[in-house]
Order: structure tokens, then sequence, then C-alpha cells
């Protein structure tokens, strides 16, 4: 699968929400702001990028075959979209847990300037349901206050975590989640792979349909059975040491602080294959235990954390010394506040490792679930597994399964809130392990 351009056209499953959009500029009629709402790697990104190019594409008059407006995909305008260095289009993502204020005051500076080489200044907000209270309340000062060839689009998975009033403001644009069996298809379709290799590919970026679509133009790596749980867990630890290393090389070697930041704010989002593939044989071989050996709630939970601290501590290191090399290029305030940066990147890669852990175990058990009440493989994101899901269906039953899915949920919300990471992975460790209800 080649590079694609961010045009309205390499948007897959999303016919709904591209149609609305294209329909709207060939009516001419752009809001002010925008809601794009939906789950995760389902195409908003894709789709904001692809707004932005068919805005700001200097040939955009082109015939389409449905006659409908679409960036050319090849014009200076729609290529600096695409590499990411368009002077008026502008994306604010997460600053460590959150969107900050100073973030969004720095759009505020920048929305009363004219456009430099484009139509219209644009602002990406992903993801704006991660907007703290001091951030959204500032952001709602801009939109009331925006100029005219000011367009902002708001991604978000949550909509009730965005402002009433920043919601009545926006014109909502609804992301469908499509089913795993429509996205296995449109896989194959785009890739030309086989039905199993892009089962597999599918399963291990976790129903993620960006991801997995690169994951494999990668190519994965031939299938490995793990020799148990105790294998599994020294190689899910060694995987994220390893990850750890890489960044950390691409840190070092990073010509800038600026290319430094880019290297961890993209590590957040972004895991190899080799990571992948250890979580979730670990994941694979808690749901099929019968049960879990008492010490390794606590034993698993110390090391794993312990291997992330590991890397945290490193790239904070590595974050140190490269400003140490650089510093007589930037003015205090600037060297400051991308240190500051750096440090929160770090801090959302090390975050981001328990709370991957328990949605790994979370899409497991929805299999179980769905498998337990409708038996229909269409519905199992791990297909590749079937053999294991429906033998583990039979053995829980529906209520084990439904209270198992209710703990993780909670647990993913409780990292969410910062409780200490050890306290919620041994607690759902301790209850996978225990007797089946």
């Amino acid at each position: 699968m080649t590079k694609q351009t961010v045009t309205f056209r390499n948007v897959l499953l999303q016919d709904a929400a591209v149609g609305h959009l294209r329909r709207s500029l060939a009516r001419n009629r752009i809001s002010q702001t925008y809601l794009f709402t939906g789950g995760p790697s389902i195409g908003k990104g894709r789709t904001a990028l692809a707004f932005s190019a068919a805005l700001q594409c200097l040939e955009v008059g082109a015939p389409t075959e449905d006659g409908l407006p679409d960036a050319c995909g090849g014009c200076l305008s729609c290529r600096r979209i695409a590499a990411g260095s368009h002077p008026d289009v502008t994306t604010v993502t997460l600053q460590g847990n959150d969107i900050r204020v100073d973030q969004v005051r720095r759009l505020q500076e920048l929305a009363v300037l004219q456009p430099n080489m484009g139509k219209w200044r644009i602002f990406i907000i992903d993801p704006a349901d991660r907007l703290n209270e001091y951030s959204a309340n500032s952001l709602l000062k801009i939109l009331e206050e925006a100029p005219q060839r000011a367009v902002f689009m708001l991604l978000a998975e949550n909509l009730e975590r965005i402002l009433p009033t920043v919601r009545s403001r926006s014109e909502l644009v609804a992301f469908r989640t499509p089913s795993h069996d429509e996205a296995r298809k449109a896989l194959a379709t785009i890739t030309g792979l086989d039905a199993d290799t892009v089962m597999r590919g599918y399963a291990l970026a976790g129903g993620a349909f960006g991801i997995a679509g690169r994951l494999l133009t990668e190519g994965l790596p031939p299938r490995e059975e793990c020799a148990g749980l105790r294998a599994a867990h020294v190689r899910l630890v060694a995987e994220i040491i390893a990850a750890g290393d890489a960044l950390h090389t691409r840190v070092e070697a990073a010509p800038s602080l600026e290319a430094a930041l880019q290297e961890l704010e993209a590590a957040h989002t972004t895991a190899s294959i080799g990571l992948l593939t250890a979580r979730r044989e670990l994941v694979r071989g808690l749901i099929v235990s019968v049960s879990l050996p008492a010490a390794f709630p606590i034993l698993f939970t110390r090391l794993f954390l312990e291997a992330v601290d590991g890397v945290k501590k490193d790239l904070k290191k590595a974050v140190e010394s490269l400003i140490g090399k650089h510093k007589q290029a930037y003015t205090p305030g600037l060297l400051k506040e991308i240190e500051e940066q750096c440090g929160a990147a770090i801090g959302a890669w090390a975050s981001r490792q328990p709370a991957a852990f328990l949605e790994g175990l979370m899409r497991w058990h929805e299999d179980l679930y769905h498998w337990g009440f409708m038996e229909d493989e269409k519905c199992l994101l791990n297909l590749d597994r079937k053999d294991d899901i429906m033998a583990v269906t039979a053995a829980r039953g529906p209520a084990c399964v439904r209270a198992r899915l209710q703990l993780l949920h909670h647990s993913l919300e409780l990292l969410r809130r910062f409780v200490q990471p050890a306290l919620v992975l041994e607690n759902v460790l301790t209850d996978i392990g225990g007797p089946i209800a």
C-alpha cells in the first residue's frame, strides 16, 4: 500500500461524513467550526486533512467522477498539507494528558492573521475532548471572536466531554465505526493481501483501521506460538525496553529540539509490530489460562512498570543531553517550553503502556461477550483466534465475561483519573487469575 495523498477519495468507509463535507464545498457553505465525532482510528484525522486540502487546494475546480469537489493531491498546497508544513494549517495535539490553555491561546494569536499562502486559516484540534477546563473556555472565547476566514475542526471521541456552548457553535459531522468485517474487507482490497494476513494485521492493530494499514504495509512477521505465560510476560517487558531504546536513539539523533519533540509525540500513538505482538500474545495467554499463579499479579506489575519507568528516565536524560547540545540556538523561554513539551510527551508514552495493555484485555473480553450472545464471527476482532474465543466463552459463561468487561472499563477510567497504575493492574490481574464465577 503506497503512501496516499490527503484527498477525500482516500478516506475509506466514511461515505456519509465525507459526502456531507463535499456537498458543503460544492455549495460554498463553509462553517466556522466543525465537530468530528466518532471512535478512534476510523478516519477523523485523515478527513480533517482532506477537508483542509480541499479548502486550500490550488486546483480544487478540477472535475471529479461524481462532480463533487475534492483536492487534487498534487499541487504545492496539497503536498505541504500532506507533509504537515502548510503555514495556514495548524494542528494542536495533546501536551501530556490534555490540551492546555497556552496551546489554545497561541491559536488566538494565529487566528487574527491573514492566510499566508492559502484561502483560509485552518485549526485542527485533536483530541478536542481532552481540552481541560481552562483551555476549553479559552477556545470558546476564540470561536466567539474568530475572523471570517478561520475554520476550526474539533476531533473528539466523547461528545459529552465537549462544552455544550462549544457544541452549539459547531456543525456536527458524525463518523461511523465500521464493523470488523467491513474493515477487514476494505484492508484486503487496498492492500491486495490474503484474508488470513489481513485478519492477523487487523487484530494486532486492535481494530484501528489506520494502524492496521501501516502494519500490513510494513509486513507482518511469521506467527509464533508463545511458549507459556512466563515467556509471554518476559517478551512483553523486553519489547517495551526495545521500543524505548529505539526511541532513545531517534531522539539522540534528532537535528533539533523540535525534531526530537516530534519523535516523542509520535511515539504516543504508534507502536512497533514487536511490541504489539508481544502485548497481544500475553493478553491471549491471560484469557485462555484457567487460573494464574498467586504471585503473578504483583510480579508482572512490578517488572512491567519498572521497564516503563526505566524507559521514561532514559528518555528524559536524552532530552537533557540534547538541550545541552542545542541550547545556544534557543531563547530561554522557548527552551523551557520545548523541555516541558518533551517531558509531557514522555509522560504520555509511559501512561499509554498500561492503558494499552488493559485495552487489549478489554477487546478480547468484548469478543467473548459477542460470541456468547450472537455466535457471529463477523463481530470478532480476534477472528484469527476464533477457536480460543469459542472455548473460553463456553468455559466461563456470560456472567463472568460481563463482570470482567465492567471491571476493565472501570479500570481504564481509573487510569484516566491518574490512579496509580500498579494498584489498577494488580487488581485486574488478581480478578482474572481468580476462580471462574
